[in-house]
């Protein structure tokens, strides 16, 4: 347990195992080990429960802050830890003046603040979650306080953030108080960011609401007795930290105990496919109007009692004049947003066990390669990396036709223009590709083929030219099988001015050992890691032939222990960035210099991006 301990108080969640963090996915309880806005608020709850015993209660609103910005220092500090230190202060501040709308202008204020220093952000899921975890503190807990305080008087009056009085007239009870803040945190926070995990990952837990229900009053007392459990323990007296810790031990062993037992119920989670950005619109719209339904009728009862008189009418038209400008000057920032920006974009998408790489050039020109075998996971990345409205794609390449390369791809012309398709020279007949060469023919994309010693001119000075295969009698002659389809697939080296990646499919050992062997200009600074890091790929000799600084695998959950530790071994030294880890990875160049930037970050990563994008790009 002391894993999860770590993840629940520290965000680290390198050492849950992938099982058990497989279940917290599955009952939607993942929250409750990343360092989210709900998260900090249940800390929160805890510091304002000593502040108050300590301080007075009037009081105990600036060292709750104080004590919520020492924890982001603690726990790293990085971006979204500072964004969930944030949302959660705003929580507490909005418990404290006890006025929901002045809180709701405070967090669009915050979340203003945040996207006007890095636009991008409001696109971020991670910025989403938080965001709309934190409406749903301030918008729902007063209601449903008032639910549960009907069934247990005087609940409504104990949580020390929840309560009905907010932070100056909550009731006295600790254990009561933290019991009905742990509860009400995650219950409301999950009533505005299930329709959000719904869209993204078109996966609804069914038993997400029992879970909670079942695993929220105890997160109080892992914060609480885990904390004063470490700190107690540095300072010496261990016989008291170790009688600390039986309190986060009793309560993450109930967590634990509940999230195996609802994971393994039938059907405890569903597929939700073709979750819509309207149907999420929509889903928002109708918890509004739960919400304010009172609210909402009073203003009806008085609109049809309005005498329709012209200062009424110029009101409702100015008020329509102004949502239009609004919603116009939105649409135009974020097609601003989505220009080619003169920098070459290499996007290795998050769509689980498979590959998908996106690239935009300088000038804006697209290719896709690859796209795991989730057309739903396909789409909702590209949702991510092209401008809202594009519906094109200028270029796409298949390595070869395995289902975890070429699945989504089948379904990809339904939704986007493709101008061209590239096959290797030896898989253009294969038969495992012949659904794939239909679909491209049925919607009019034009085929070509690339061989050892082609090159497709992307425009901007940049260019992929294809390294392998050769054709196939050659494959044949120099002993490799050409009956593998891995081992025929397209291994292609995309040039930019001095960056370079080396983009190699799942081509294995013996095709790696070959090209090394006729001298084949390998030398890479980004490195798209073969075979989803199996041992069948990348062999030392490989490795110092390419030379990379980043070396990129993708992978998701799997049960094929992807990626191998004799692969992460050797490329020791080097930038390992990980889709199953880091989730979408985006490397950026002008030609010489490179950047990076990832979906989620994990520890040390900040030092070692930085170590890495320090160097030019190798020849």
């Amino acid at each position: 347990y002391a894993a999860l301990a770590n993840g629940m108080l520290l965000g680290i969640e390198s050492g849950i195992p992938d099982g058990l963090y497989a279940q917290f996915n599955l009952t939607g309880t993942s929250h409750t080990i990343v360092i989210s806005g709900s998260n900090v608020a249940i800390v929160a709850a805890v510091l304002v429960a000593l502040m108050a015993r300590l301080v007075g209660r009037r009081r105990a609103l600036w060292p709750t802050l104080v004590g919520i910005a020492i924890y982001a220092f603690l726990v790293g500090g990085d971006a979204a830890v500072i964004r969930a230190a944030l949302m959660g202060s705003l929580v507490v501040v909005a418990s404290a003046i006890n006025r929901q709308s002045t809180a709701l202008v405070s967090l669009a204020f915050a979340c203003w603040v945040m996207t006007l220093i890095n636009p991008l952000t409001l696109w971020d899921v991670g910025f989403q979650l938080s965001a709309s975890a934190t409406a749903g503190l301030m918008i729902f807990s007063p209601g449903l306080t008032a639910v549960f305080d009907r069934i247990w008087p005087g609940f409504g009056q104990s949580g020390h953030l929840t309560g009905n009085g907010g932070l100056k007239e909550a009731g006295s009870s600790l254990l009561r108080g933290l019991l009905q803040d742990g509860l009400l945190v995650t219950l409301a926070a999950n009533f505005t960011t299930l329709p959000l995990v719904v869209y993204y990952f078109q996966r609804l837990s069914v038993v997400s609401p029992l879970t909670n229900l079942l695993v929220a009053p105890v997160q109080s007392f892992i914060m609480l007795g885990g904390g004063a459990g470490v700190i107690v323990g540095m300072v010496g007296f261990d016989w008291l930290a170790q009688a600390l810790l039986w309190i986060p031990y009793v309560s993450l062993l109930w967590t634990v105990t509940m999230v195996k037992w609802t994971s393994a119920l039938p059907g405890a989670s569903v597929e939700i496919v073709g979750y819509s950005g309207v149907a999420l619109a929509m889903t928002y719209a109708l918890l509004g109007v739960v919400r304010w339904r009172g609210w909402l009728g009073e203003r009806w009862t008085q609109l049809r009692s309005v005498q329709w008189t012209g200062a009424w009418i110029g009101r409702v038209a100015g008020a329509g004049g102004f949502a239009t400008i609004a919603v116009a000057a939105f649409l135009v920032w974020r097609i601003v947003l989505t220009q080619p920006d003169g920098y070459l974009h290499v996007y290795f998408l998050d769509v689980g066990q498979g590959d998908g790489i996106f690239v935009q050039t300088p000038s804006g020109r697209q290719v896709l390669i690859d796209g795991g075998a989730d057309p739903q996971r396909l789409f909702a990345e590209l949702g991510e990396v092209m401008p809202f409205w594009d519906r094109s794609i200028d270029l796409l390449v298949l390595t070869h036709p395995d289902l975890d390369h070429m699945g989504a791809q089948l379904t990809l012309t339904e939704r986007f223009q493709v101008e061209q398709a590239v096959v290797s020279n030896v898989t253009m007949d294969d038969e495992d590709g012949e659904q794939w060469r239909t679909v491209m023919a049925f919607a009019g994309t034009s085929l070509s083929i690339q061989g050892a010693g082609g090159w497709l001119d992307l425009g901007d000075s940049a260019a992929l030219w294809t390294v392998w295969p050769p054709d196939e009698n050659a494959v044949r002659l120099i002993g490799v099988d050409g009956d593998n389809k891995n081992e025929r697939s397209l291994v292609q080296k995309l040039v930019y001015g001095e960056f370079t990646v080396l983009l190699t499919g799942d081509a294995g050992l013996p095709s790696e050992a070959e090209m090394v062997r006729q001298g084949e200009p390998l030398a890479a600074q980004v490195l798209k890691v073969g075979h989803h890091g199996s041992t069948s790929s990348t062999g030392e000799a490989w490795i110092d032939a390419v030379n990379p600084t980043v070396a990129v695998i993708q992978v998701g959950e799997n049960r094929y222990g992807h990626p191998h530790e004799e692969v992460i071994d050797l490329l020791a030294g080097r930038l390992v960035l990980r889709n199953d880890e880091h989730g979408r990875v985006h490397i950026w160049s002008d030609g010489r210099l490179m950047w990076i930037e990832v979906e989620r970050s994990v520890e040390s990563f900040s030092s070692r991006v930085q170590a890495a994008t320090q160097q030019p790009a190798s020849p």
